[in-house]
């Protein structure tokens, strides 16, 4: 729902400045129309908090024990099924009106801080990301973010990130040197969290 709306107000998915999740909670509760997908309301402030923590950069604290465990559960799923499109969707199709064609993420460079984030294993703030490059990089290191042994596992059974590095054939050396240093933090991180 939030996707739609921004897409609508932005012209743009992915855009920094729209929180499609929040969006998506007031269209729900403010306007009602969760009634319309689940007729009890007991469960509509654990559905709230999950669809609101979604996409955020982390989940807020203070929260239950139950909320806590249906936010991430829901946010794994976001980050597995953001993997599965950015494997699937054509390469233009990635970040509309960021990357036009494929040249694009081959050609662009990496910028420092989106390089030396992912080395220490952390996610990427959206704002420091300048290159189509830095999105991408910054989509697949939501590896850093999974919370459940059961995604890693998907992950690599899938074989996602590698698939989608290997998507591209980076025209600079420095940046040809950055992705595999990328890829092998990615691959460590994946088989620490699978021990």
């Amino acid at each position: 729902m939030g996707r739609f709306e921004e897409l609508k107000v932005t012209g743009e998915y992915n855009s920094l400045g729209f929180d499609h999740g929040k969006y998506a909670s007031i269209m729900l509760f403010e306007k009602n129309l969760i009634r319309n997908f689940i007729e009890d309301d007991k469960y509509d402030e654990i559905i709230k908090k999950a669809i609101e923590n979604h996409g955020t950069f982390a989940i807020e604290d203070g929260l239950d024990e139950r909320t806590l465990l249906f936010c991430k559960i829901i946010r794994d799923a976001d980050k597995l099924d953001i993997f599965r499109v950015k494997k699937e969707i054509e390469i233009e199709g990635l970040f509309p009106l960021r990357v036009k064609k494929k040249e694009d993420i081959e050609e662009s460079p990496i910028s420092d801080i989106i390089f030396e984030t992912v080395l220490k294993e952390r996610c990427i703030y959206n704002p420091d990301r300048k290159y189509p490059l830095d999105f991408l990089i910054g989509n697949m290191a939501y590896v850093f973010d999974l919370n459940y042994k059961i995604s890693f596992k998907i992950l690599k059974e899938k074989n996602y990130l590698n698939f989608i590095i290997d998507r591209f054939d980076f025209k600079n050396k420095i940046t040809r040197n950055r992705m595999e240093e990328i890829r092998k933090v990615f691959s460590n991180f994946i088989d620490k969290k699978l021990q």
